[in-house]
């Protein structure tokens, strides 16, 4: 006689949500995902993806329509003056990772991960208010009244997360004292050439940008808390404006050529790792699970593997308590050192002694290639030639 069909319900349809969904629906699970926003389409900015997470989205059958919706990128780190301290391109990590990094706007990486998915799997503006585990799975509440029974719940519902505080209950996230302005605007008038591409460090703050598919260019900064109090209510270009007014000028003219209602501002956290975040019938992924500083761009890749670790667990072991004991050890140990890496990073990057920053500048700039890579090689996971 079949096995009876299993069932997951999963809260949040983000990109770790829908990434589980898949990887589920794929190996025979009946999958639903409540979602509290009325849309899909997160606010308008963009991604970069590691080899790591390719590969996780090789393993879902998505690497051809990924490719497609996303560009390759090499990596640089700069000054704030643009002078080069670090790079690398992307055919050295091709080889070395098997995947370059590649940019992608977030809403088509949300839009690719939910078309992959059966109809009626997403269901938009539930919010889950009260979640109860029993001895035959779990049970959501949601803001309609309604209830939801599943075989196995995975809380994927970011850094706040309802089905956290009852797996862990490790109350608030930890702050950073950074806050992160994010926006994407149209290459236009601007030569490409001429921008500094990757990420440019100085007095504490950090610049980035990357080129996105359809003449777009993906700008992010990182400044102390302390810098919007000094500089009191004003609208975000203006700020931004005013704190990268000295660094390289292709810098300011990208935030020239952004809207003001375009740039999203918000305040980062992240928290102690754990290595447990499991009940009997219940999970967490992504950000639930381990959220983190974007320090080394890997929140949305280590969501990714954990979509595609908790599905291979499950296929492995039909006792989901012990499936999920599986996939915790092989995620927690890992995604607590990424946390804890790029809050290091953090640190470094809102080290605001001029000397500190030069002796930082010198030695980045100063580290062999083959030593940058090994660093890396932890995080993205080297291929083996």
């Amino acid at each position: 006689m079949a096995s009876q069909q299993r069932s997951a319900l999963i809260v949040g349809a983000g990109i770790a949500g829908l990434a589980t969904a898949r990887a589920l629906q794929r190996t025979g699970w009946k999958v639903h995902v409540v979602e509290r926003s009325g849309t899909l389409q997160p606010m308008g900015t963009g991604i970069t993806i590691w080899a790591n997470g390719t590969r996780a989205l090789e393993r879902l059958g998505l690497l051809g329509a990924f490719q497609d919706a996303s560009l390759p990128v090499g990596g640089s780190s700069h000054d704030q003056f643009g002078n080069v301290l670090a790079s690398f391109s992307s055919d050295d990590m091709r080889h070395r990772y098997g995947h370059p990094l590649r940019a992608i706007h977030r809403s088509d990486l949300t839009t690719l991960l939910n078309d992959s998915l059966y109809v009626n799997t997403v269901h938009l503006g539930l919010q889950a208010v009260k979640f109860r585990r029993d001895p035959h799975g779990g049970t959501v509440m949601l803001n309609n009244g309604g209830n939801m029974h599943a075989d196995l719940v995975i809380g994927a519902d970011g850094l706040r997360s309802l089905v956290r505080h009852d797996l862990v209950g490790d109350g608030a996230p930890r702050a950073s004292g950074i806050t992160a302005m994010r926006a994407v605007c149209p290459i236009g008038d601007l030569d490409p050439e001429w921008l500094p591409w990757g990420e440019s460090w100085g007095n504490g703050e950090v610049f980035g940008m990357v080129p996105l598919p359809g003449g777009l260019v993906y700008w992010y900064a990182t400044m102390p808390n302390a810098a919007l109090a000094q500089d009191g209510d004003v609208l975000w270009r203006t700020l931004a404006l005013q704190r990268f007014d000295s660094w390289h000028p292709a810098i300011r003219g990208v935030i020239l050529a952004t809207k003001s209602q375009d740039i999203m501002a918000h305040e980062l956290f992240d928290r102690k790792p754990v290595l447990a975040w499991s009940g009997s019938h219940a999970t967490l992924v992504g950000d639930a699970a381990h959220p983190m500083l974007p320090f080394l761009g890997q929140g949305a890749g280590q969501a990714l593997e954990d979509a595609v670790a908790l599905a291979d667990a499950l296929a492995a072991d039909w006792n989901i308590t012990s499936a999920l004991r599986s996939y915790e050890q092989a995620r927690a140990p890992h995604t607590a050192k990424v946390v804890k890496g790029s809050r290091k990073m953090a640190s470094m990057a809102r080290e605001q002694k001029p000397w500190k920053q030069k002796l930082q500048r010198s030695m980045i700039s100063m580290l062999p290639q083959a030593l940058v890579y090994r660093q890396l090689d932890d995080v993205v996971g080297r291929v083996k030639s």
